[in-house]
Order: structure tokens, then C-alpha cells, then sequence
């Protein structure tokens, strides 16, 4: 996973006034009754997908098949308000849950430095919870040496393309291929009404980032040293495909897709773009026929590479799992977490979100998203993507990181609209990239 950037919040500092001996709000022990039965552990959990999305069906089957332990869902909305909504029941106490789902590094990294989260290692030993072979270790960023999260939910970057535009020019879906032939192929896609590509601009999407970090995965941004990456041969000629895309016609030229906000999924299925960078997020989207009727299903690819032979993905894993380090019930809280993670979290598959359990039944999440979709989804091409054995760009060193992601966009702009030429471009972003690291390392 990415690594966070560690800030120093004020929700931090109030945190650290949290009488750490305070209980959970709940009604959580599981207390003999007055004719000496056991009542059962009450717990709550909250997230940001809506009910009907899928967690009231996994609550609801949790609640059935364990009536010692009831667990309740309570939905906050994954904004600026909602998450400090979250915060606030956290820090107070009131009303909060015993399980709460952080999305974004950001935002789970907030919650660790305030000590909102309980460290789960003696949990896993005690459920015997295998995290290597479930999720595995390399997915798992530790906090003070030990594990305070399991993430549920693996982000799969991809290609989403027009399938009857690709067999309308008899090519096969790409299974393994570089931005060379990416670029090569938008422009045999590009037609009257129609662009070959579409990749956000004026967002983090580049395909200079892209392609430097399929040939170093882990902290792609940095050399050995410390210092920027910026000068890598691989920035240099991603920057070169991604203009031949605006110079040869094959994608939308970067001002006036910044200036209308273009959307890939909104590109893809109006049929405006063939190809658009986007990823397993898209899936609801894409099955939404009601505000997108179309008569073409699309097709999904891994992303390209800088060269064959590696497949790295800028995805990731998300849905970070965390137990209230005030819960008075962590025991029976991971028990669900536990289960959910092998078992639950199959009900969300059809809202989009594919379990990290690595031992999951991928034939089965292909039929589970797919549904009654099968004449505007390629089964094959999305079985093939989401089984593939993806090696997850990972960012441990966060140095100055806004402000290196802040000049890449910027200097690639000008680039991009001629206003420099690539040797300027590639000057200006090392020059300015090392000087953002030195200037917070001191």
C-alpha cells in the first residue's frame, strides 16, 4: 500500500486528551441476564458504503449465523465532514463504533497518529488469523511495529476499452503490453467522433508516473539517495507518449479536458474514447445502463508498462479495517473483522470492491460483478485482470510527496502545450523536485 504522509493534525492533538480508560459506548459485555443467560455482544460498525451496496447484506448474514454477537451498520459519508463526523465519535466517544473503515492513506494515517486504533497482532494470534496467506504481509503497513488495520478491499488500475471498437479494428485485448504499443493502438482506435485514448488531465495521472514506477515499484519518486527520480529515462519518455497522444489526435488536448472536467467512465461510455486509464472503481459505473445506454460492451486490460516482462500495478488496497483502541469488545470485534475478510466481504463484490483475500474465488467475484451485465461486459478480459498475479506500486518514503506530485503536473503542463521543450521539462522537474526534499528534510 501507499504510505502516508504524516501530518500533525488537530484532530491529533485533541485526540491526545482522550481519557485512554474510557469504554466504548455500547452496551458490550456480554453480561448474565436475570434468569442467568447470556446476553449477547452488541457491536457497531462504521463505514461509508451505503447499505444497500452491500454491507446489509453482510451485517445481516453475520447477525443470523452469530446471535451471541450482533453487529450493527451505521453509515457516514467519506467527505471532509463525514470522516470528521467519524473523528469527533472517536475521539468522544459517543456514539462510536467498535470497528470503523478508513479510506485513503490520509485519512487512516490521521486515526494511527491520534491513537484512535487498537494494535490488532495478540487479536490474529488468539483467532488464528494467517495475514500472510490471507492478504499477505507486503499489503500491511505496521505502526510502531505492530499491525493496527487489515485492508478489505484491493484497487485494481486498469484499462477499460471499447470492445466493439477493438474488434471493429481486429485486435485482440492486450494480456500483456507496453505504452508504446498503448499509444500505437489509440491511434488505430482514434476515428470521426471518436478518440483512441483518455486519461484524466490536470490529475496525478500521467503516464511518466505510470511507466517510472513499473521499473521501480517501491517509492518510485525517489532514487537511492533520497532525492527526486524525476530524471529517470522513464519520465522522459512518458512524457514523449503521453504528447504524441495529444499531438497525433489519438486523445482530447490536455486544456480542454481540464477546462470541461472530463470523466473517463463519461468518455468510455458515450463512446467519446475508446480507451480510458480508470479502474475496478469503475465497475458500478460502467453496469449503469440507465444513465449510459450503449450498444458496445467493454473489455479491460492491465495497465501498460515501461517494458514487458513486469506487472506492476498503480493500485492498491484500501477499506482499512481498525478496531476502536476503547472498544470494550476488541475479542468479538475481530472475530467479525476476521470472518468478513474471508468470507463477508463477498456480498460487496457486486457494488464493485474486490476482496483481498487471496484465496478468494475469482470465478466466482467475475459472475458476482458481472450479474445480469454479461452483454456489456467482457467476462474473459475481466476473470484474466482480476486473477493476475499484480505486483502493487508501494510508497514508503513520503518526503515533500504533494509538492514532487504538484511539479510533475505542473512542468508536464507546460510541456504538454508546448510552452517548453522536454529537455527544459526534464531539467526543471529534477531541479525543483530536489529542491522540495532538501527543503523538508532540514
Amino acid at each position: 500500500m501507499k504510505k502516508w504522509v504524516m501530518g500533525t493534525a488537530a484532530v491529533v492533538m485533541s485526540a491526545s486528551l482522550i481519557v485512554s480508560g474510557c469504554g466504548s459506548n455500547t452496551d458490550t459485555q456480554a453480561n448474565s441476564g436475570a434468569n442467568g443467560e447470556k446476553k449477547a455482544v452488541k457491536l457497531r460498525m462504521w463505514g461509508a458504503v451505503p447499505e444497500e451496496n452491500g454491507p446489509k447484506a453482510v451485517i445481516d448474514k453475520w447477525n443470523q449465523s452469530h446471535p451471541d454477537i450482533q453487529m450493527e451498520y451505521v453509515r457516514y459519508v467519506n467527505d471532509d465532514s463525514g470522516n470528521t463526523k467519524l473523528d469527533t465519535a472517536l475521539m468522544t466517544q459517543s456514539d462510536a463504533p467498535d470497528i470503523f473503515v478508513s479510506y485513503g492513506e490520509a485519512n487512516l494515517n490521521r486515526r494511527l497518529n491520534a491513537s484512535m486504533t487498537a494494535p490488532l497482532d495478540e487479536l490474529i494470534k488468539k483467532e488464528n488469523f494467517n495475514v500472510e496467506e490471507i492478504i499477505g504481509m507486503e499489503n500491511i503497513q505496521k505502526f510502531k511495529d505492530q499491525i493496527h488495520y487489515l485492508p478489505a478491499n484491493k484497487i485494481i488500475d486498469m484499462i477499460v476499452i471499447n470492445k466493439k471498437a477493438l474488434d471493429e479494428a481486429g485486435v485482440k485485448v492486450p494480456a500483456e503490453w507496453t505504452w508504446d504499443e498503448y499509444v500505437a493502438l489509440a491511434q488505430k482506435l482514434t476515428k470521426d467522433g471518436r478518440k483512441g485514448s483518455f486519461i484524466t488531465p490536470g490529475s496525478d495521472l500521467f503516464i511518466s508516473k505510470f511507466a517510472l514506477a513499473t521499473v521501480q515499484p517501491k517509492d518510485a519518486f525517489y532514487t537511492a539517495d533520497g532525492l527526486s527520480n524525476f530524471n529517470h529515462p522513464a519520465v522522459k519518455k512518458g512524457l514523449e507518449l503521453q504528447k504524441a497522444l495529444y499531438d497525433q489526435g489519438s486523445m482530447v488536448p490536455w486544456a480542454e479536458g481540464v477546462a470541461n472536467k472530463l470523466d473517463p467512465a463519461n468518455e468510455l461510455l458515450t463512446g467519446k474514447a475508446a480507451m480510458v486509464y480508470g479502474g475496478t472503481y469503475m465497475l458500478r459505473t460502467i453496469k449503469d445502463t440507465a444513465k449510459y445506454p450503449r450498444d458496445f460492451a467493454v473489455a479491460f486490460a492491465p495497465t501498460p508498462q515501461f517494458a514487458k516482462g513486469t506487472n506492476v500495478n498503480n493500485g492498491g488496497v484500501n477499506d482499512f479495517m481498525s478496531i476502536n483502541k476503547n472498544s470494550a469488545n476488541k475479542e468479538a470485534a475481530f472475530k467479525f473483522m476476521a470472518w468478513y475478510l474471508q468470507e463477508g466481504n463477498m456480498d460487496m463484490v457486486a457494488g464493485g470492491r474486490i476482496p483481498t483475500n487471496k484465496k478468494a474465488d475469482f470465478n466466482k467475484i467475475t459472475e458476482l460483478i458481472i450479474g445480469q451485465d454479461e452483454k456489456i461486459i467482457d467476462k474473459e478480459s475481466l476473470t484474466a485482470l482480476i486473477k493476475g498475479n499484480l505486483t502493487f506500486a508501494t510508497r514508503f518514503n513520503s518526503v515533500a510527496f504533494p509538492q514532487l506530485n504538484t511539479i510533475l503536473r505542473e512542468e508536464s503542463e507546460k510541456f504538454f502545450m508546448n510552452v517548453q521543450d522536454i529537455d527544459k521539462t526534464m531539467e526543471a522537474l529534477k531541479s525543483r523536485a530536489d529542491k522540495a526534499i532538501q527543503s523538508e528534510r532540514k
